[in-house]
Protein backbone atom coordinates (compact mmCIF):
# COMPACT_ATOMS: atom_id res chain seq x y z
CA UNK A 1 0.00 0.00 0.00
CA UNK A 2 1.45 3.52 -0.98
CA UNK A 3 2.43 5.79 2.29
CA UNK A 4 0.17 8.14 1.60
CA UNK A 5 -3.18 6.01 1.39
CA UNK A 6 -1.64 4.31 4.46
CA UNK A 7 -1.57 7.68 6.65
CA UNK A 8 -4.70 8.83 4.80
CA UNK A 9 -6.34 5.50 5.95
CA UNK A 10 -5.47 6.50 9.85
CA UNK A 11 -7.51 7.60 12.27
CA UNK A 12 -5.92 10.49 13.81
CA UNK A 13 -5.77 11.03 17.42
CA UNK A 14 -9.05 13.25 18.83
CA UNK A 15 -6.58 16.01 20.00
CA UNK A 16 -5.40 16.23 16.30
CA UNK A 17 -8.39 16.20 14.76
CA UNK A 18 -9.76 18.63 16.89
CA UNK A 19 -7.10 20.85 16.50
CA UNK A 20 -7.67 20.57 12.77
CA UNK A 21 -11.02 21.19 12.50
CA UNK A 22 -10.21 24.61 14.92
CA UNK A 23 -7.84 25.38 12.10
CA UNK A 24 -10.67 25.04 9.38
CA UNK A 25 -12.53 27.03 11.62
CA UNK A 26 -9.99 29.61 11.97
CA UNK A 27 -9.05 29.73 8.56
CA UNK A 28 -11.72 29.24 6.26
CA UNK A 29 -9.59 29.44 2.88
CA UNK A 30 -7.93 26.34 4.48
CA UNK A 31 -10.74 24.04 4.09
CA UNK A 32 -11.96 25.90 0.89
CA UNK A 33 -8.50 24.67 -0.88
CA UNK A 34 -6.62 21.75 1.12
CA UNK A 35 -7.38 18.60 2.71
CA UNK A 36 -4.94 17.75 6.03
CA UNK A 37 -3.88 14.19 6.02
CA UNK A 38 -1.74 14.57 9.65
CA UNK A 39 -0.04 16.54 11.63
CA UNK A 40 3.86 15.90 10.99
CA UNK A 41 5.28 18.49 13.69
CA UNK A 42 4.90 21.12 16.46
CA UNK A 43 7.27 23.78 18.21
CA UNK A 44 7.10 26.59 20.47
CA UNK A 45 5.25 29.14 18.08
CA UNK A 46 3.30 26.81 15.57
CA UNK A 47 1.69 23.76 14.25
CA UNK A 48 2.81 21.92 10.92
CA UNK A 49 0.45 19.40 8.74
CA UNK A 50 1.08 17.31 6.07
CA UNK A 51 -2.25 18.39 3.64
CA UNK A 52 -3.15 17.46 -0.29
CA UNK A 53 -5.30 20.11 -2.60
CA UNK A 54 -8.63 19.59 -2.28
CA UNK A 55 -10.16 20.41 -5.40
CA UNK A 56 -7.28 19.08 -7.76
CA UNK A 57 -7.04 15.35 -6.28
CA UNK A 58 -4.88 14.22 -9.25
CA UNK A 59 -2.29 16.16 -8.31
CA UNK A 60 0.20 14.29 -5.90
CA UNK A 61 2.08 17.37 -4.83
CA UNK A 62 1.41 17.79 -1.02
CA UNK A 63 1.88 20.70 0.99
CA UNK A 64 3.38 21.16 4.75
CA UNK A 65 0.40 24.18 6.08
CA UNK A 66 2.43 25.49 8.91
CA UNK A 67 -0.14 27.05 11.27
CA UNK A 68 1.37 30.34 13.40
CA UNK A 69 0.38 30.56 16.96
CA UNK A 70 -2.04 33.95 17.21
CA UNK A 71 0.44 35.44 19.86
CA UNK A 72 3.47 35.80 17.97
CA UNK A 73 4.22 39.34 17.04
CA UNK A 74 4.00 40.46 13.79
CA UNK A 75 7.62 41.43 12.90
CA UNK A 76 8.20 37.73 13.63
CA UNK A 77 6.03 36.31 11.22
CA UNK A 78 7.58 39.69 8.32
CA UNK A 79 10.34 37.88 8.96
CA UNK A 80 10.23 34.29 8.67
CA UNK A 81 8.06 35.29 5.62
CA UNK A 82 10.86 37.92 3.84
CA UNK A 83 13.55 34.90 4.56
CA UNK A 84 11.40 32.31 2.79
CA UNK A 85 10.34 34.63 -0.10
CA UNK A 86 13.94 35.81 -1.04
CA UNK A 87 16.07 32.87 0.21
CA UNK A 88 13.84 30.24 -0.16
CA UNK A 89 13.42 27.79 -3.19
CA UNK A 90 17.16 27.12 -3.69
CA UNK A 91 20.84 25.80 -2.17
CA UNK A 92 19.24 23.90 0.53
CA UNK A 93 17.29 26.01 1.65
CA UNK A 94 12.79 25.52 1.87
CA UNK A 95 10.81 27.76 -0.32
CA UNK A 96 7.12 29.22 0.14
CA UNK A 97 3.90 28.64 -2.19
CA UNK A 98 1.22 30.87 -0.51
CA UNK A 99 0.43 32.63 2.87
CA UNK A 100 -2.82 32.84 4.42
CA UNK A 101 -3.66 35.12 6.82
CA UNK A 102 -7.42 35.35 8.09
CA UNK A 103 -7.60 37.74 11.47
CA UNK A 104 -4.67 36.99 13.36
CA UNK A 105 -4.15 33.59 11.94
CA UNK A 106 -1.79 33.04 9.63
CA UNK A 107 -0.62 29.44 7.61
CA UNK A 108 1.80 29.38 5.54
CA UNK A 109 2.09 27.01 2.45
CA UNK A 110 5.44 25.50 1.86
CA UNK A 111 6.13 22.23 -0.16
CA UNK A 112 6.01 19.01 1.94
CA UNK A 113 9.47 17.25 2.14
CA UNK A 114 9.48 13.89 2.72
CA UNK A 115 12.40 12.82 4.99
CA UNK A 116 13.74 10.36 8.03
CA UNK A 117 14.53 10.97 11.47
CA UNK A 118 18.10 11.86 12.41
CA UNK A 119 18.03 9.52 15.28
CA UNK A 120 17.65 7.13 12.83
CA UNK A 121 20.15 7.02 10.41
CA UNK A 122 22.66 8.41 12.85
CA UNK A 123 24.44 5.48 13.79
CA UNK A 124 23.65 3.76 10.25
CA UNK A 125 25.90 6.93 8.12
CA UNK A 126 28.84 6.26 6.59
CA UNK A 127 31.67 8.45 6.63
CA UNK A 128 31.01 9.34 3.00
CA UNK A 129 27.30 10.29 3.75
CA UNK A 130 28.11 12.38 6.86
CA UNK A 131 30.48 14.90 4.63
CA UNK A 132 27.68 14.93 1.87
CA UNK A 133 25.33 15.82 5.00
CA UNK A 134 27.83 18.60 6.36
CA UNK A 135 28.45 19.68 2.79
CA UNK A 136 25.09 20.17 2.04
CA UNK A 137 23.91 22.27 5.77
CA UNK A 138 27.01 24.68 4.90
CA UNK A 139 25.83 25.06 1.53
CA UNK A 140 22.35 26.10 3.04
CA UNK A 141 23.71 28.06 5.47
CA UNK A 142 26.11 29.69 2.45
CA UNK A 143 22.97 30.84 1.41
CA UNK A 144 21.37 32.49 4.48
CA UNK A 145 24.23 34.14 5.44
CA UNK A 146 24.85 36.15 2.14
CA UNK A 147 21.71 37.52 3.01
CA UNK A 148 23.61 38.72 6.51
CA UNK A 149 20.71 36.86 8.27
CA UNK A 150 21.15 34.59 11.19
CA UNK A 151 19.10 31.33 11.56
CA UNK A 152 19.47 30.80 14.87
CA UNK A 153 17.87 27.56 15.05
CA UNK A 154 20.06 25.09 13.43
CA UNK A 155 19.81 21.63 14.69
CA UNK A 156 18.97 18.14 12.83
CA UNK A 157 14.91 18.44 13.14
CA UNK A 158 15.33 21.77 11.18
CA UNK A 159 17.74 20.22 8.27
CA UNK A 160 15.74 17.51 7.23
CA UNK A 161 17.17 14.66 4.88
CA UNK A 162 15.80 12.09 3.07
CA UNK A 163 17.95 9.35 2.31
CA UNK A 164 16.70 7.63 -0.42
CA UNK A 165 16.11 10.48 -2.61
CA UNK A 166 19.67 12.34 -1.10
CA UNK A 167 17.88 15.65 -1.22
CA UNK A 168 18.08 18.33 2.17
CA UNK A 169 15.96 21.22 2.84
CA UNK A 170 16.40 23.79 5.92
CA UNK A 171 13.31 24.90 7.69
CA UNK A 172 11.73 27.15 10.21
CA UNK A 173 12.89 30.36 10.09
CA UNK A 174 10.52 31.44 12.64
CA UNK A 175 13.78 32.75 14.38
CA UNK A 176 15.82 33.94 11.84
CA UNK A 177 16.64 37.68 12.18
CA UNK A 178 19.36 40.36 10.54
CA UNK A 179 22.63 39.91 12.00
CA UNK A 180 22.79 42.94 14.89
CA UNK A 181 26.87 43.76 14.12
CA UNK A 182 26.15 44.13 10.29
CA UNK A 183 22.95 45.93 11.40
CA UNK A 184 25.13 48.62 13.30
CA UNK A 185 27.56 48.58 10.31
CA UNK A 186 24.76 50.00 8.20
CA UNK A 187 23.28 52.14 9.97
CA UNK A 188 26.70 53.83 11.29
CA UNK A 189 27.78 53.79 6.88
CA UNK A 190 24.13 55.42 6.63
CA UNK A 191 24.96 58.09 9.17
CA UNK A 192 28.30 58.88 7.37
CA UNK A 193 26.83 58.95 3.99
CA UNK A 194 23.96 61.43 5.53
CA UNK A 195 27.01 63.67 7.47
CA UNK A 196 28.49 63.79 3.93
CA UNK A 197 25.59 64.56 1.69
CA UNK A 198 25.05 67.19 4.16
CA UNK A 199 28.70 68.30 4.10
CA UNK A 200 28.18 68.29 -0.07
CA UNK A 201 24.64 70.36 0.20
CA UNK A 202 26.46 73.44 2.20
CA UNK A 203 29.42 73.31 0.25
CA UNK A 204 27.09 74.02 -2.73
CA UNK A 205 25.26 76.77 -1.33
CA UNK A 206 28.62 78.66 -0.52
CA UNK A 207 29.93 77.98 -3.98
CA UNK A 208 26.87 79.53 -4.90
CA UNK A 209 27.11 82.36 -2.69
CA UNK A 210 31.32 82.83 -3.62
CA UNK A 211 34.60 81.25 -2.88
CA UNK A 212 34.72 78.70 0.27
CA UNK A 213 36.71 80.60 3.04
CA UNK A 214 39.46 78.16 4.93
CA UNK A 215 39.27 77.38 8.81
CA UNK A 216 42.12 79.73 9.24
CA UNK A 217 40.82 82.57 7.19
CA UNK A 218 37.58 82.19 9.24
CA UNK A 219 39.08 82.12 12.47
CA UNK A 220 41.43 85.19 11.54
CA UNK A 221 38.60 87.08 10.61
CA UNK A 222 36.59 86.43 13.55
CA UNK A 223 39.71 87.44 15.71
CA UNK A 224 39.82 90.76 13.92
CA UNK A 225 35.77 91.36 14.32
CA UNK A 226 34.87 90.16 17.30
CA UNK A 227 35.85 92.71 20.20
CA UNK A 228 37.40 91.20 23.36
CA UNK A 229 35.08 91.88 26.17
CA UNK A 230 37.01 92.51 30.08
CA UNK A 231 35.65 90.88 32.58
CA UNK A 232 33.43 93.57 34.77
CA UNK A 233 33.53 92.75 38.76
CA UNK A 234 29.69 93.02 39.83
CA UNK A 235 29.57 95.58 42.19
CA UNK A 236 30.48 98.03 39.44
CA UNK A 237 27.89 96.46 36.83
CA UNK A 238 25.20 97.96 35.94
CA UNK A 239 22.45 96.84 38.24
CA UNK A 240 19.86 96.31 35.16
CA UNK A 241 22.31 94.91 33.37
CA UNK A 242 22.40 90.59 33.66
CA UNK A 243 25.78 89.52 35.44
CA UNK A 244 28.60 87.78 33.55
CA UNK A 245 29.62 84.51 35.01
CA UNK A 246 33.42 84.27 33.89
CA UNK A 247 33.92 80.40 34.76
CA UNK A 248 35.57 78.09 32.88
CA UNK A 249 33.66 75.23 31.46
CA UNK A 250 34.84 72.01 30.89
CA UNK A 251 33.50 69.49 28.68
CA UNK A 252 34.91 65.93 27.91
CA UNK A 253 34.66 64.49 24.70
CA UNK A 254 32.39 61.31 25.11
CA UNK A 255 33.12 58.29 23.75
CA UNK A 256 31.18 55.82 21.95
CA UNK A 257 30.85 52.75 25.19
CA UNK A 258 30.18 56.62 27.84
CA UNK A 259 27.75 57.59 25.27
CA UNK A 260 26.17 54.25 24.65
CA UNK A 261 26.16 53.84 28.59
CA UNK A 262 24.23 56.69 29.55
CA UNK A 263 21.51 56.67 27.52
CA UNK A 264 20.70 53.64 28.58
CA UNK A 265 19.61 54.94 32.18
CA UNK A 266 16.37 54.60 33.12
CA UNK A 267 16.38 57.30 36.00
CA UNK A 268 17.41 60.17 37.00
CA UNK A 269 19.42 59.13 39.94
CA UNK A 270 20.70 56.61 37.83
CA UNK A 271 21.97 58.80 34.99
CA UNK A 272 23.76 60.50 37.75
CA UNK A 273 25.41 57.75 39.03
CA UNK A 274 26.42 56.65 35.52
CA UNK A 275 27.92 59.98 34.65
CA UNK A 276 30.03 59.95 38.20
CA UNK A 277 31.26 56.60 37.49
CA UNK A 278 32.41 57.58 33.87
CA UNK A 279 33.95 60.84 35.01
CA UNK A 280 36.39 59.43 37.83
CA UNK A 281 39.66 60.21 37.00
CA UNK A 282 42.48 58.50 39.08
CA UNK A 283 45.80 60.64 39.90
CA UNK A 284 47.26 59.99 36.44
CA UNK A 285 44.15 61.08 34.65
CA UNK A 286 43.10 58.01 33.28
CA UNK A 287 39.28 56.98 33.27
CA UNK A 288 38.12 54.16 35.76
CA UNK A 289 37.13 51.49 33.34
CA UNK A 290 40.64 51.91 32.03
CA UNK A 291 42.17 50.68 35.56
CA UNK A 292 42.69 46.88 36.57
CA UNK A 293 39.65 45.76 38.70
CA UNK A 294 41.19 46.34 41.97
CA UNK A 295 39.18 47.53 44.77
CA UNK A 296 40.95 51.49 45.84
CA UNK A 297 41.62 52.40 49.40
CA UNK A 298 40.00 56.15 48.57
CA UNK A 299 36.29 55.50 47.82
CA UNK A 300 35.24 57.64 45.29
CA UNK A 301 38.70 58.45 43.94
CA UNK A 302 40.23 56.02 41.26
CA UNK A 303 37.60 53.21 43.18
CA UNK A 304 36.59 50.48 40.36
CA UNK A 305 33.40 48.19 40.92
CA UNK A 306 33.47 47.38 44.70
CA UNK A 307 31.74 44.02 44.34
CA UNK A 308 34.38 42.02 42.08
CA UNK A 309 34.80 39.03 43.80
CA UNK A 310 32.11 39.84 47.26
CA UNK A 311 28.99 38.20 47.68
CA UNK A 312 27.24 41.67 47.52
CA UNK A 313 26.35 44.20 44.61
CA UNK A 314 27.77 47.88 44.87
CA UNK A 315 26.04 50.92 43.77
CA UNK A 316 27.85 51.14 40.63
CA UNK A 317 26.66 47.81 39.27
CA UNK A 318 23.40 48.80 40.44
CA UNK A 319 22.75 52.42 37.92
CA UNK A 320 24.08 49.94 35.61
CA UNK A 321 21.22 49.04 33.19
CA UNK A 322 20.30 45.02 32.71
CA UNK A 323 22.14 44.14 29.35
CA UNK A 324 19.57 42.70 26.77
CA UNK A 325 21.16 40.22 24.14
CA UNK A 326 19.52 37.44 21.73
CA UNK A 327 19.03 34.10 23.31
CA UNK A 328 16.54 32.37 21.03
CA UNK A 329 17.54 29.05 20.20
CA UNK A 330 17.50 25.41 20.90
CA UNK A 331 19.38 24.30 24.26
CA UNK A 332 22.90 22.11 23.38
CA UNK A 333 22.72 24.29 20.23
CA UNK A 334 23.87 27.14 21.52
CA UNK A 335 26.88 28.76 21.22
CA UNK A 336 29.24 30.67 23.73
CA UNK A 337 28.05 34.34 22.26
CA UNK A 338 24.70 33.54 23.29
CA UNK A 339 25.30 31.94 26.78
CA UNK A 340 27.42 34.84 27.78
CA UNK A 341 25.04 37.62 26.49
CA UNK A 342 26.86 38.71 23.95
CA UNK A 343 24.97 41.83 22.35
CA UNK A 344 26.57 41.85 19.05
CA UNK A 345 26.01 38.20 17.81
CA UNK A 346 26.79 37.32 13.95
CA UNK A 347 26.17 34.70 11.77
CA UNK A 348 28.61 32.72 13.41
CA UNK A 349 25.73 31.62 15.93
CA UNK A 350 24.75 29.27 13.33
CA UNK A 351 28.06 27.87 12.45
CA UNK A 352 28.52 26.55 15.85
CA UNK A 353 25.21 24.61 15.94
CA UNK A 354 26.55 23.30 12.46
CA UNK A 355 29.61 21.96 14.34
CA UNK A 356 27.90 20.27 17.87
CA UNK A 357 25.39 18.91 14.76
CA UNK A 358 29.05 17.36 13.05
CA UNK A 359 30.25 16.45 16.42
CA UNK A 360 27.19 14.67 16.98
CA UNK A 361 27.26 12.60 13.33
CA UNK A 362 31.19 11.45 14.52
CA UNK A 363 30.84 11.19 17.98
CA UNK A 364 27.18 9.10 17.19
CA UNK A 365 25.67 10.71 19.98
CA UNK A 366 22.39 12.75 19.93
CA UNK A 367 22.00 15.60 21.67
CA UNK A 368 25.41 15.67 22.25
CA UNK A 369 24.87 18.20 24.76
CA UNK A 370 21.98 17.97 27.14
CA UNK A 371 21.90 21.34 29.38
CA UNK A 372 18.53 22.42 31.37
CA UNK A 373 20.19 26.16 31.46
CA UNK A 374 22.85 28.77 30.38
CA UNK A 375 25.27 27.86 33.18
CA UNK A 376 25.19 24.36 32.63
CA UNK A 377 25.83 24.46 28.89
CA UNK A 378 28.80 26.43 29.86
CA UNK A 379 29.97 23.74 32.05
CA UNK A 380 29.75 21.53 29.54
CA UNK A 381 31.24 23.21 27.03
CA UNK A 382 34.08 24.15 29.11
CA UNK A 383 34.51 20.22 30.08
CA UNK A 384 35.20 19.52 26.01
CA UNK A 385 36.92 22.45 24.92
CA UNK A 386 38.77 23.44 28.01
CA UNK A 387 37.89 26.33 30.29
CA UNK A 388 41.69 28.51 29.65
CA UNK A 389 39.93 28.78 25.64
CA UNK A 390 36.72 29.46 27.35
CA UNK A 391 37.76 32.38 29.68
CA UNK A 392 40.06 33.46 26.44
CA UNK A 393 37.32 33.92 24.05
CA UNK A 394 35.15 35.40 26.70
CA UNK A 395 37.49 38.36 26.93
CA UNK A 396 37.82 39.00 23.67
CA UNK A 397 33.79 39.64 23.02
CA UNK A 398 33.47 41.61 26.52
CA UNK A 399 33.02 38.95 28.99
CA UNK A 400 34.34 37.67 31.99
CA UNK A 401 33.91 33.79 32.71
CA UNK A 402 35.17 31.88 35.79
CA UNK A 403 35.46 28.12 36.68
CA UNK A 404 36.46 26.12 39.24
CA UNK A 405 37.74 23.66 38.74
CA UNK A 406 39.82 24.32 35.54
CA UNK A 407 39.16 21.36 32.85
CA UNK A 408 41.78 20.76 30.50
CA UNK A 409 40.68 20.66 26.47
CA UNK A 410 39.42 16.87 25.33
CA UNK A 411 40.92 15.51 22.27
CA UNK A 412 37.71 15.30 20.19
CA UNK A 413 39.29 12.54 18.04
CA UNK A 414 39.52 9.98 21.37
CA UNK A 415 36.20 11.24 22.31
CA UNK A 416 34.46 10.47 19.25
CA UNK A 417 36.30 7.48 18.54
CA UNK A 418 35.12 5.71 22.60
CA UNK A 419 31.81 6.83 21.76
CA UNK A 420 31.26 5.53 18.91
CA UNK A 421 32.76 2.63 20.21
CA UNK A 422 30.43 2.31 22.94
CA UNK A 423 26.54 1.08 22.86
CA UNK A 424 24.37 3.85 21.77
CA UNK A 425 21.87 5.29 23.66
CA UNK A 426 18.29 3.92 23.05
CA UNK A 427 16.29 6.57 21.58
CA UNK A 428 12.00 6.35 20.73
CA UNK A 429 13.08 6.28 17.25
CA UNK A 430 16.06 4.16 17.46
CA UNK A 431 15.60 0.79 14.92
CA UNK A 432 17.29 -2.71 15.98
CA UNK A 433 19.50 -1.62 13.59
CA UNK A 434 21.57 0.44 15.87
CA UNK A 435 22.09 -1.72 18.02
CA UNK A 436 24.15 -4.12 15.90
CA UNK A 437 27.40 -2.75 16.55
CA UNK A 438 29.16 -3.63 13.22
CA UNK A 439 26.52 -1.43 11.86
CA UNK A 440 27.46 1.74 13.32
CA UNK A 441 31.33 1.09 13.33
CA UNK A 442 31.96 0.18 9.79
CA UNK A 443 34.06 2.64 7.65
CA UNK A 444 34.42 4.74 11.27
CA UNK A 445 37.89 2.98 11.52
CA UNK A 446 40.11 5.49 10.06
CA UNK A 447 38.56 8.92 10.50
CA UNK A 448 40.85 11.70 8.46
CA UNK A 449 42.51 14.36 10.46
CA UNK A 450 40.38 17.03 7.68
CA UNK A 451 37.61 15.82 9.67
CA UNK A 452 38.77 16.59 12.97
CA UNK A 453 40.46 20.10 11.62
CA UNK A 454 37.24 21.29 10.48
CA UNK A 455 35.27 20.16 13.50
CA UNK A 456 37.74 22.44 15.38
CA UNK A 457 37.14 25.83 12.94
CA UNK A 458 33.40 25.32 13.49
CA UNK A 459 33.60 24.49 17.08
CA UNK A 460 35.91 27.98 17.46
CA UNK A 461 34.93 29.46 21.19
CA UNK A 462 36.14 32.91 19.67
CA UNK A 463 32.89 33.76 16.91
CA UNK A 464 35.21 36.10 15.50
CA UNK A 465 37.88 34.15 14.06
CA UNK A 466 35.30 31.12 13.83
CA UNK A 467 35.09 29.88 10.55
CA UNK A 468 32.43 31.10 7.83
CA UNK A 469 30.16 28.58 5.81
CA UNK A 470 31.80 29.46 2.69
CA UNK A 471 35.75 28.95 4.15
CA UNK A 472 34.49 25.73 5.42
CA UNK A 473 33.00 24.42 1.80
CA UNK A 474 36.89 24.39 0.85
CA UNK A 475 38.46 22.85 3.62
CA UNK A 476 40.27 19.73 3.15
CA UNK A 477 37.65 17.59 4.39
CA UNK A 478 35.33 18.77 1.67
CA UNK A 479 37.88 18.22 -1.40
CA UNK A 480 39.86 14.92 -0.44
CA UNK A 481 38.88 11.70 -1.42
CA UNK A 482 37.14 9.17 1.31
Amino acid sequence: MPLNMSLASKTLPIDVQEEIDCLYEFVPEVSQHFRIIEKIGEGTFSSVFRAKLKCHPQVEEQFALKHIIPTSHPTRIEGELRCLQQIGGCENVIGVELCIRNKDHVVIVMPYFAHDYFQDYIQEMTLSEVREYMRNLLIALRRVHQFDIIHRDVKPTNFLYNRTTKRFALVDFGLAHEAPVLKKIKQSSKTVQKDLNDTDELKKVLRDMGNIPSVSSLSQSVKKETPIKKETPLSKADPKSKPVLATKQYTPSPTLDSLAFTKRMKSPRRLLLSKRTLMIKDEHGLPTKTRPSTSSTKPGVGCTCQCFNQPMICRMCMARANQIAPRAGTPGFRSPEVLLKCPDQSTAVDIWSAGVIFLSLLSGRYPFFRAVDDVTALAQIATIMGSDPLKTAAKSFGKQFMCSPNPQPVDLRTLCHKLRSAPPRIGKHHSSKTLNKENFTRSWTNIPKSAFDLLHRLLDLNPGTRITAEEALEEAFFTECI
